[in-house]
């Protein structure tokens, strides 16, 4: 579950000169299915999604859904997040925010689906999205946490974004480190 799980976080191009920051990391099943195991993944990001597009992504994602969304973040290709010797998956989306203590990535990606689930249509194809999100010390070290399959909706009653996970995905990204 947890190779597949970043596999579909994770299908186009290997590290690249263009990149603006990069990192190595660990994905670390806690529990579920994905219990007690790990697998080491990295990924590069060469650039930051600004707040103008962002704002586009969050009106398309309110009035369209997350189909509209999806369709929007398949065409977009900032960076990549890959499980270490295997193809990844392209980042649509990588933010990347100060704090006191140092800063946080979040990275969002179509999720790449297999045939198999596509065909068998199961609940899991309500879950498009991949989603990390690091926080970092002053050094670029930390640790996150990772949503192999997500949706992502606005709640109109509500007045937010909000993020759901599929199934119970106790993923975390340990380790993180810049590369060199």
């Amino acid at each position: 579950m947890l190779v597949v799980g970043l596999a579909c976080l994770s299908a186009s191009a290997f590290a690249r000169d263009d990149e603006l920051e990069a990192y190595s990391a660990v994905a670390m099943g806690t529990g579920g299915a994905v219990g007690a195991k790990s697998m080491q993944f990295s990924f590069n990001i060469k650039e930051f999604t600004s707040d103008e597009q962002l704002q586009k992504y969050a009106a398309l994602l309110k009035e369209k859904g997350q189909d509209a969304l999806r369709r929007a973040l398949e065409k977009e290709n900032i960076g990549q997040i890959r499980p270490a010797a295997r193809v990844g998956n392209p980042i649509a989306i990588a933010r990347k925010r100060q704090t006191e203590s140092g800063s946080v990535i979040t990275i969002v990606t179509a999720r790449q689906m297999p045939f198999i689930e596509v065909y068998n249509s199961g609940r899991s194809v309500d879950y498009p999205f991949g989603f990390l999100q690091v926080q970092l010390d002053a050094k670029g070290q930390g640790m996150g946490k990772i949503m192999a399959a997500a949706k992502i909706r606005f709640d109109k009653k509500k007045g937010k974004y909000e993020i759901e996970s599929f199934g119970n995905q106790y993923i975390k990204a340990v380790n993180v480190r810049p590369e060199k």
